[in-house]
């Protein structure tokens, strides 16, 4: 009998409950049991909400300051801090050589493919983007090479070039004694250095003066909705890659083609029309662009999509990430005084040309030291660049993680730890890189992980190099540079690159010893 009533209040409840009483106990089952009793995860600490929904990351996102955040979290929890049901931070450095590695190698998780590009209806990979290990090898093979250092000082022309129209403006603003934001200017310049070696063509951000078409903007907001996006993927496929969303967007407004893609098409167009006009042409071009098109006439498998996206990559990636690091340098050095003033004697000693060769600059070991330590204060990348662990589960630093769980390191945190950096990490001390041992200044190396690791590390680190390692020495030679006021702290937004604001300073023409 007992069983009849309980059958006949089961069915007396709203038929729409009745039959969805399955979709909830497995809701149940999948977002609240299921995290909060996996074993492997079960003892990971962490905030409360994070162990049910990745609605908690994507808030810390939201604010702007998600590196402060993780720094904050990895001090109260420790090395290893739940952000979601299935995904953890981890601060140790000893995590680096097993998550990034170039042999056994975790696949990207599903944060990556956010950042691809949706061409007729399809998303587009692109070398940082994939999450396919095969498809990243075959298309970072063909170019890897270009953008080795060996290859890279071909470039050095194209970056003398800007840099000596950069430092013309900034003479303008030391004759007429006008404050500049720097970080403005410096973003400006290696967008410039980037679209000259890339494409062999100035958008002319310098020239103008400006943000030239709200490109600078447009990527900005671009990866913002990426670091936002991609702590919860599956909203970027009901957001930008759902067709139905595209095809609603074309019959509400005109189609808007981004600038950078539009200068790329517009640049390769032109490239090829000319090798037709003039094929003795071929293999000449100085810049990635010329490379490129001579990789795809010997590999006819190469499609022009593929010229795209390598372009696409240079520019977008390359510009934000140089620019924070010369600003961090140039900001670092007129916060501490006694730094400035022991690089500039340096470079006053040294007594090169300008502008600098790249075979005297990478030598200077206090100007090294300073853009290593700009690295390790200011990573580019504000949040952990997350990895999946493979089926069979792996054990990091003592602990046990189960297959499929994202795991990632925030350079933020880990270039902080005191046992690799020194009791002092948090602070600026550029001469760390120099009091080292051998053995510890490898340690520290090994520990730097602004441009990521492994068989992931970032393709084009050495454009970085090669623009900061020229950059900084002819800029502190020529001018003196101070803050308008000292007590003021700059400003970071982080939306995936950690965007630096109010760099406002004051610029004087000094007399120096150098050749210019």
């Amino acid at each position: 009998m007992d069983l009849v009533y309980q059958y006949a209040g089961f069915t007396s409840l709203p038929l729409c409950i009745t039959l969805n009483i399955p979709l909830i106990l497995y809701l149940l089952y999948h977002f609240v049991l299921f995290p909060l009793f996996r074993s492997d995860l079960r003892s990971i600490p962490g905030p409360v909400l994070a162990k049910f929904t990745d609605l908690y990351r994507l808030l810390l996102v939201c604010t702007g300051s998600a590196h402060e955040h993780h720094l904050r979290l990895h001090k109260i929890y420790g090395p290893f801090v739940r952000l979601g049901p299935n995904n953890v931070s981890v601060g140790s450095p000893t995590a680096i050589p097993i998550l990034y590695n170039t042999r056994t190698r975790y696949p990207k998780s599903a944060f990556y493919p956010v950042m691809g590009n949706v061409a007729h209806g399809k998303v587009v990979p692109t070398i940082f983007s994939t999450q396919d290990e095969s498809i990243h090898e075959t298309m970072k093979r063909p170019v890897a090479q270009v953008y080795a250092m060996t290859n890279l000082k071909t470039y050095e022309p194209l970056v003398d070039s800007t840099e000596s129209l950069f430092l013309s403006k900034l003479e303008r603003f030391a004759e007429e004694e006008r404050t500049l934001d720097l970080g403005t200017w410096l973003h400006w310049f290696a967008t410039h250095v980037i679209m000259e070696i890339t494409f062999g063509k100035r958008l002319g951000f310098l020239e103008r003066e400006e943000n030239v078409d709200g490109i600078l903007e447009t990527i900005e907001k671009r990866f913002w909705y990426v670091a936002v996006a991609g702590q919860i993927p599956w909203l970027d496929k009901l957001l930008h890659k759902n067709p139905a969303v595209g095809l609603f967007a074309r019959f509400v407004s005109k189609p808007r083609v981004s600038p950078v893609l539009e200068f790329a098409l517009e640049r390769i167009a032109e490239r090829k029309r000319q090798r037709l006009d003039h094929p003795e042409r071929k293999g000449q071009e100085p810049d990635f662009l010329g490379r490129f098109l001579d990789i795809q006439n010997n590999h006819s498998d190469i499609p022009d999509s593929w010229i795209i996206s390598w372009c696409q990559q240079n520019v977008q990636a390359g510009s934000d990430s140089t620019a924070i690091t010369l600003t961090s340098v140039m900001y670092h050095l007129m916060k501490n005084p006694e730094s400035m003033k022991a690089l500039v004697v340096e470079l006053d000693i040294a007594n090169f040309p300008s502008p600098i060769p790249w075979g005297i600059a990478h030598k200077l070991p206090y100007l090294d030291a300073c853009i290593k330590e700009a690295l390790r204060m200011t990573p580019a990348i504000g949040i952990p660049l997350e990895r999946i662990v493979p089926a069979e589960g792996i054990e990091l630093c003592g602990k046990y993680f189960g297959g499929g769980t994202v795991l990632g390191v925030n350079a933020w945190f880990v270039h902080r730890d005191q046992g690799v950096y020194g009791a002092d990490a948090a602070l600026w001390r550029p001469g760390r890189w120099i009091e080292a041992s051998q053995d510890k200044r490898k340690e520290m190396e090994r520990t730097l992980f602004a441009f990521g690791g492994g068989s992931r590390v970032c393709l084009g680190k050495n454009i970085s190099y090669l623009e900061m390692y020229k950059a900084i020495p002819d800029m502190l030679r020529r001018f003196k540079f101070q803050l308008t006021d000292r007590r003021k702290e700059w400003s970071l937004k982080n939306g995936l690159f950690t965007y630096t604001r109010d760099f406002e300073v004051s610029i004087q023409r000094r007399e120096s010893s150098g050749k210019h």
